[in-house]
């Protein structure tokens, strides 16, 4: 899959030296060092545990089976007769919007439950295709398993993709104006949060990776903490050495107006060789399955695959300024309107409040786009549609594979640049 989850600031980097690579049906993961395996004919269990404090955490892989439906039916069957029946819980998962990747579709769904007095987190990720499904469950009673459980989600990686269909027609591709979703999404003039079947079919027609490194810059030699190194590989081979200032919803290398920086790249296995006519030859050396390297036997300038973002939901306050961050009030600004500020609120039930940010230096004057409206997140663009249904549309990217919908989360970045995670004293002026 293109990793479901976790992972926080720019200097986290996972480390997977000494974890236990494993295969199984359609998957490729990593598990973390520690662990104990057991073998079944239904399942692989790999388990931690502390006998003194009674803390555990418990990774079970199933087997392929054949499906029992679409991706709900399946994600519901693995629920209720995996982690319900055989654990004796009536805990009621909270998925995540369907998604997408290599031809596979996946849902994530999890919940915390009291087992025997003591917090228990479930999470399960079903994946479905060709008539196949295969599940993931993991256990735990305690947060320090929390790093271990980060690792493990990032690592997993579907092994066979399935071939796409045709591409729609472009009036019938997911972007901006796109015709085939409701048409009362183009015209709302409430706060309603968008359609999440309207994410879900958009992702359909992903077929890109993200990678991003907090690379060196070779001038200094210091860490640039505002911008990364963003390549993007498509499932044609061609690749391109930034992210469009749109991102990639809707986005072609044809119609992207930057034909001339598109690239070609080969892999073979090891190592990924890009070759661009006007930034010339790069190589990308495989360290494990969401982690490569610009140097061969190199721990520095380290690539990591973003996850997918179709469908996402968060809550917090953002902005680009980083005296916000750092608590400063921004006294220029202030004097001149006090209402206005360069400060973005998402909620969870996917509206927003925009005090001040226009991207205009990325998308040529967007005054338009500050006050109230939806949000959407589909193929790592970000589409705000205001109360009188104008959309804008940026890229987007969590920092490096950082898990946004995180209560924690440290931020992300829009075209390069990036936008703080405010503090919860930020609210909005109305």
């Amino acid at each position: 899959m293109k990793k479901i989850f976790y992972c926080l600031l720019l200097l986290f980097l996972i480390q997977t030296s000494f974890a236990q690579q494993g295969s199984l049906g359609i998957l490729n993961y990593n598990v973390p060092p520690g662990y104990l395996l057991i073998k079944n004919d239904n399942v692989l269990t790999y388990y931690k545990e502390d006998k003194s404090t009674g803390t555990y955490c418990n990774f079970f892989i199933y087997k392929l089976f054949d499906a029992k439906g679409n991706t709900k039916k399946c994600f519901d069957f693995c629920w209720e007769n995996f982690l319900q029946k055989p654990f004796k819980t009536t805990a009621t998962a909270t998925p995540l919007p369907e998604s997408e990747i290599r031809g596979w579709h996946f849902i994530t769904g999890s919940v915390k439950y009291n087992d025997n007095g003591v917090p228990t987190l479930a999470l399960q990720v079903t994946f479905t295709g060709e008539n196949k499904m295969q599940n993931i469950i993991i256990l735990s009673n305690s947060d320090i398993y929390k790093k271990d459980i980060e690792g493990f989600i990032a690592s997993v990686d579907v092994v066979k993709e399935i071939k796409q269909s045709p591409a729609l027609p472009p009036a019938l591709q997911p972007g901006i104006e796109n015709k085939n979703t409701n048409s009362s999404a183009n015209t709302q003039t409430n706060n309603v949060a968008p359609s999440v079947t309207k994410g879900a079919t958009a992702a359909k027609n992903s077929k890109y990776e993200v990678w991003e490194c907090n690379c060196p810059n070779l001038a200094t030699n210091t860490q640039i903490t505002t911008k990364l190194n963003t390549v993007v590989l498509s499932a044609d081979g061609k690749y391109i050495n930034h992210m469009p200032e749109k991102g990639l919803n809707g986005i072609t290398p044809e119609n992207s107006n930057e034909t001339e920086s598109w690239g070609t790249f080969t892999d073979n296995g090891n190592m990924l060789c890009l070759v661009n006519d006007k930034y010339g030859k790069m190589e990308l050396y495989k360290i494990d399955a969401i982690t490569k390297s610009r140097y061969p036997n190199s721990k520095s300038s380290i690539y990591k695959k973003v996850q997918p973002v179709d469908g996402l939901r968060f809550e917090g306050a953002y902005s680009p300024e980083l005296s916000y961050y750092n608590g400063k009030s921004d006294i220029i600004s202030g004097n001149i309107d006090p209402n206005k500020r360069p400060v973005i609120f998402f909620k969870n039930d996917g509206t927003y409040i925009n005090e001040g940010i226009t991207f205009s230096n990325l998308t040529y004057g967007d005054d338009f786009a500050i006050g109230k409206g939806t949000y959407e997140i589909v193929n790592y663009s970000l589409i705000l549609t205001t109360q009188i249904g104008k959309k804008l549309q940026v890229s987007f990217t969590p920092i490096l594979n950082a898990n946004l919908a995180a209560a924690d989360n440290a931020g992300f970045i829009i075209n390069n640049n990036l936008f703080y995670r405010l503090s919860k004293n930020f609210v909005p002026h109305n």
